[in-house]
C-alpha cells in the first residue's frame, strides 16, 4: 500500500504546490507590509490568509474526488488494478493520501497563522510575548492541563478527520455507481452530483437525528465528547461507502 500512496502523491503533487505558492504569496506579502509598518496592507495580506485557509478544505476535497473521477474516466485506473493490490487497498491508499494532504496544510496555516499573530500582536503592543504565554493564559482560565488539551486537540483532529474522509468517500461512490448505471453516457456527471447530493442528506438527516451527548460543551473535550454518536455513525457509514464502491469497481465495471 506504501507504493500506492507514493504514487498518489506524486500524482496530485502539482495543484497542492500551486497552493502552497498562493499561500507563500499572500505570507511574503504579508511579511514585507508587516517590515513597513504598513497597516492597510498588513490588513489586505491577512485577508488573503484567512480566505486560503478557508478554500483550503474544499480544495483538498475537490482534489481528492476529481483524481478519482478522472481516472475512472479516463480508464487510466486499471493501469492500479494491474498491481497485485485488493480494491479496499487502493481505495484505502487513496484516502489515506487526502487525510495526509488535509494535515498538512493544517498544520502549515497553523504554523503560519501563529507566527503571524504573534508578530502583529507585538507590532500593536510594542511589547514581547510568545505563544506560550498565551497558552499559559488560555489553559488557567479553562483550567486545564497542557496534556488534556493536547488529547483534546488530538481527539478533535481525529473526528474533523472522519468527517472530511466522510465527504471524500460520498464522492467515490457517487461517481463509481454513475459509471455503473450510464458508463460512458455524457449524463453521467449530472448523476454523480445528484447521488452526492442524496448521500450528503442522509448523512446530515441521520446525525441530527442522533442524540447529543450534553447541551453546551464548554470545551473540546466536551464537544468531541458530545459529538461522539455522530462520530461513531460517520466511521461506520464512511466503511459501508467503501465497501460499497470497492464491490462495485470489482463487480460492475469493466476496466
Amino acid at each position: 500500500m506504501l507504493k500506492l500512496i507514493k504514487y498518489e502523491f506524486r500524482k496530485n503533487i502539482t495543484p497542492v504546490l500551486i497552493f502552497l505558492g498562493i499561500l507563500a504569496v499572500f505570507e511574503i506579502y504579508f511579511l514585507v507590509s508587516y517590515n513597513n509598518r504598513n497597516d492597510e496592507h498588513i490588513a489586505l495580506a491577512i485577508l488573503g490568509l484567512i480566505l486560503t485557509a478557508s478554500i483550503a478544505y474544499f480544495v483538498v476535497l475537490a482534489l481528492g474526488i476529481s483524481s478519482y473521477s478522472k481516472e475512472l474516466k479516463n480508464k487510466t485506473i486499471y493501469l492500479i488494478f494491474m498491481t497485485p493490490n485488493s480494491t479496499i487497498s487502493i481505495i484505502l491508499s487513496k484516502l489515506i493520501h487526502v487525510a495526509i494532504t488535509a494535515l498538512i496544510v493544517a498544520l502549515i496555516f497553523v504554523g503560519i497563522g501563529v507566527w503571524d499573530i504573534q508578530l502583529y500582536a507585538n507590532m500593536l503592543t510594542e511589547s514581547s510575548f510568545s505563544a506560550f504565554d498565551v497558552l499559559d493564559i488560555v489553559l488557567q482560565s479553562y483550567n486545564m492541563s497542557l496534556s488534556s488539551l493536547i488529547a483534546s486537540l488530538i481527539g478533535l483532529t481525529i473526528c474533523s478527520l472522519i468527517v472530511f474522509l466522510t465527504y471524500v468517500v460520498m464522492g467515490y461512490l457517487s461517481i463509481t455507481l454513475s459509471a455503473t448505471l450510464l458508463s460512458n453516457s455524457k449524463g453521467k456527471g449530472f448523476l454523480s452530483v445528484v447521488f452526492y447530493v442524496v448521500l450528503f442528506v442522509i448523512n446530515i438527516f441521520v446525525i441530527d437525528a442522533l442524540p447529543k451527548i450534553g447541551e453546551y460543551p464548554e470545551t473540546i473535550a466536551d464537544y468531541v465528547y458530545q459529538r461522539l454518536p455522530q462520530t461513531i455513525f460517520e466511521l461506520i457509514f464512511m466503511v459501508i461507502m467503501v465497501w460499497a464502491t470497492a464491490y462495485l469497481l470489482d463487480k460492475k465495471i469493466s476496466l
